[in-house]
């Protein structure tokens, strides 16, 4: 018999807001410790796009209705989404200091790059699970997080 993994809506919009959370703080650590300066400015407009973002998430929690039961999802798809959550897309708050404290420029962005990746992927899933009303400002998000893969590729480039 598949396994069956159980999300709500609410839990996926509180699993993006921790993410937004912790995006900030390593951006901000890494603009810190950034010795490049133009990885130090892009790391600063990423901490600040993070916190728009967790601003957002915000207030689509508030405008959802009460927490329902969570939906029950297919193993295969339960077992993605679950490996996502697993790799937490960023440290925890308290590790990104030590994490970017030896990244070089090169590193940061590596690892900016597949955050935002991630965090894509996960945009999509989430927004199957959201009411309708909340879609658009899920694929708002998902277009600038798209955005921001694109200037990290740019920064990319320009330190090869």
């Amino acid at each position: 018999m598949a396994q069956h993994a159980m999300f709500s809506a609410n839990q996926m919009v509180d699993i993006a807001i921790q993410t937004e959370q912790a995006g900030h703080v390593f951006y901000e650590a890494a603009a810190q410790h950034a010795d490049n300066p133009q990885v130090r400015v892009l790391c600063e407009w990423l901490a600040g796009e993070e916190q728009t973002h967790e601003r957002i998430f915000r207030q689509m929690g508030q405008n959802l209705p009460p927490p329902q039961e969570p939906e029950e999802w297919p193993a295969e798809r339960a077992e993605f989404i679950d490996a996502l959550l697993g790799s937490r897309f960023m440290p925890r708050p308290e590790e990104a200091e030590a994490l970017v404290r030896d990244m070089s420029a090169q590193d940061i962005l590596h690892f900016t790059l597949n955050f935002e990746k991630d965090t894509i992927i996960f945009l999509y899933e989430m927004r199957e699970m959201v009411p309708a009303s909340a879609i658009d400002q899920v694929n708002e998000i998902i277009a600038e997080e798209k955005a921001h893969v694109s200037r990290i590729m740019k920064a990319k480039a320009a330190l090869e």
